[in-house]
């Protein structure tokens, strides 16, 4: 499967079909265990992740990203419907703006196509955040192929 990613007034879409059930795509974003394997860009080395799955607990990743260093992402959940939706903020940073993610988790025959949505991405992170994602979601379909 391939991840469709496309930018429309001013957010980035990114959808991608697995052949999982939706409760197990879901556990793949909210497990620490799983998510650790793979969040982040096609270069991140490490990720340690610490998350509340609940309306309003933390969602935070330190990733490690090689060449560029350590790059913290402080989030809270704002949604939390299992299996079905997901929504996080972002805190802005010295480099970055507040952003959201809202993530929809839609069974589909044979499986779940995943929906996300990312609001406040700066013009200058654009293509950063479109390779990361496409990367990620890759990762996590491998993650959900291995049947971890």
């Amino acid at each position: 499967m391939s991840t469709e990613i496309r930018f429309e007034d001013g957010k980035l879409y990114v959808t991608r079909q697995y052949d999982a059930a939706p409760q197990d795509v879901f556990d793949a974003w909210v497990e620490t265990s799983k998510i650790e394997k793979w969040w982040g860009c096609a270069q991140t080395t490490a990720v340690e992740s610490e998350i509340e799955p609940k309306l309003g607990g933390k969602f935070n990743h330190m990733m490690t990203i090689e060449g560029a260093g350590q790059f913290p992402q402080q989030s809270c959940f704002t949604e939390f419907d299992p299996p079905d939706r997901l929504v996080y903020v972002t805190e802005a940073t010295d480099i970055s703006p507040e952003m959201t993610v809202s993530v929809d988790f839609e069974p589909i025959q044979g499986g779940t196509k995943v929906t996300l949505v990312h609001e406040g991405i700066p013009g200058e992170f654009t293509e950063f955040v479109r390779g990361g994602w496409t990367a990620a979601f890759g990762k996590l379909d491998d993650l959900l192929r291995a049947g971890v």
